[in-house]
């Protein structure tokens, strides 16, 4: 987790972010990709009812639902 918030320092990022990362056989994590424009897609679309995007999935993973991400990231927008 620390890594991630570095690596999303080093591009002063804003917004939605979803970092990369891959593990080598001795368990070590190196940076892979910083994806400043994550695709946020659910289920549900024809012909991809079981298909989420990686960062849909990673939401998942810490227990918030589709719509739990997108009302997330709403409440977070800038004001100008």
């Amino acid at each position: 987790m620390t890594q991630c918030e570095k690596a999303a320092g080093s591009v002063n990022v804003r917004s939605l972010l979803r970092i990369d990362y891959r593990q080598d056989q001795q368990g070590q994590y190196f940076l892979f990709d910083e994806n400043l424009k994550p695709n946020i897609t659910g289920a549900g679309r024809p012909s991809r009812d079981d298909q989420d995007s990686l960062s849909t999935m990673a939401a998942r993973s810490i227990g918030w639902r589709y719509q739990d991400l997108l009302f997330t990231i709403l409440a977070q927008r800038w004001s100008l």
